[in-house]
């Protein structure tokens, strides 16, 4: 069986490593545009990671490691939590 890599682990490997990762283990959840990059969003075990990658040059320039407040405020469009609000409770 296979042991969760954590996220303090993960931030200390290079980042050709921690890209590394998230292509294997990862999952990628989704994805935008930002200025010049191509933003990718994985989960992997238990955190999430950004990968930006600049198209024009093709270079991933960093990875970076978000909570999930932070997922919910940058993807909130794609994942469509405002069509969701009025189901959650009761009804009246």
């Amino acid at each position: 069986m296979l042991r969760k890599v954590k996220s303090d682990e993960f931030q200390k490997l290079t980042i050709y490593r921690q890209v590394e990762m998230l292509f294997e283990k990862g999952q990628h959840v989704l994805n935008r545009i930002y200025l010049f990059y191509n933003v990718h969003l994985y989960t992997l075990s238990d955190f999430y990671a950004e990968i930006w990658y600049r198209q024009v040059d093709n270079k991933i320039e960093r990875v970076v490691l978000l909570d999930e407040s932070d997922v919910l405020d940058l993807y909130d469009n794609q994942i469509g939590l405002s069509d969701i609000t009025g189901c959650i409770g009761p009804k009246e």
